[in-house]
């Protein structure tokens, strides 16, 4: 597929034979169509359901992913923040099928977001919520991890910071979201990066976290999610907290999410 001005009108490509005062008024429409594409493009993600949207660099950060995505799209989602009020002390079925909700609509927005971009004239891969653990392959068996995180979208959009529960805190609605990425090739006007947490003094996630798998630490980017969280501990609880208490072979909790105050606050 070949690139074009999200115009569509190919202004670009008549540059090259043009002298350069009208090059220069090339460049700049060309650059006021692709602006207005990015803000239309975030109006059409927000009706169709999105709570977040922001638009990453991600140059240097990911090299085997940038070189060929140099942007991400950040897509949130929030939980239902009703559902996320109950659950105490584990999972709850109500919280169960919210999750799996969220996931759903972040990956119906997360596609439509790709054939968006494709029509624009530019190349994207939806990214989804939560793959399932079969096509995660050998790194996250062994790691619990894989290459690309949504959260490295996220915060270099300026969606918000990680906390010491290792999720996503947007200063609105907290942890309570989940989160998408569509990784593009559009020149999409990026935010700002948040590369320190917020969460002060605060240790609520730690000290009531079932696995106890929260180490307190603050987050800056570059650390490691294990300087953060135990994430065998946290996994093989959550799992078994959900088997006990819902019938679901899955790893969800939500403690750390439900009793997090940023998103508390706002409910």
């Amino acid at each position: 597929m070949g690139v074009q001005s999200p115009s569509g009108s190919g202004i670009g490509a008549g540059c090259a034979w043009m002298d350069t005062r009208i090059r220069v008024r090339c460049k700049v429409q060309t650059h006021e169509a692709d602006a207005t594409a990015s803000r239309r493009l975030e109006e059409s993600m927000l009706d169709w359901g999105a709570s977040l949207v922001g638009f990453a660099d991600l140059g240097g950060v990911v090299p085997g992913i940038s070189l060929k995505w140099p942007r991400a799209v950040s897509i949130a989602v929030a939980l239902d923040p009703r559902i996320i009020d109950k659950v105490r002390d584990g999972p709850t079925a109500e919280y169960y099928g919210e999750y799996n909700r969220v996931n759903r609509a972040l990956n119906e927005i997360a596609g439509r977001t790709a054939e968006a971009i494709y029509g624009l004239g530019y190349d994207a891969e939806p990214f989804p919520a939560t793959p399932p653990e079969s096509a995660q392959g050998d790194e996250w068996t062994r790691t619990l991890s894989v290459a690309f995180q949504h959260k490295t979208a996220a915060t270099r959009a300026g969606l918000g910071w990680i906390g010491k529960n290792a999720l996503l805190v947007a200063p609105r609605l907290g942890p309570r979201i989940r989160l998408a990425t569509v990784l593009t090739n559009m020149p999409l006007p990026a935010g700002d990066p948040v590369t320190t947490g917020r969460c002060g003094k605060c240790v609520a996630c730690a000290r009531l976290c079932p696995a106890q798998a929260i180490k307190g630490v603050g987050w800056e980017a570059g650390l490691e999610r294990d300087a953060l969280v135990n994430a065998w501990s946290c996994w093989e609880t959550a799992r078994r907290l959900l088997r006990e208490r819902v019938g679901a072979n899955n790893a969800v909790c939500g403690v750390c999410v439900a009793v997090c105050p940023v998103g508390r606050e706002q409910s």
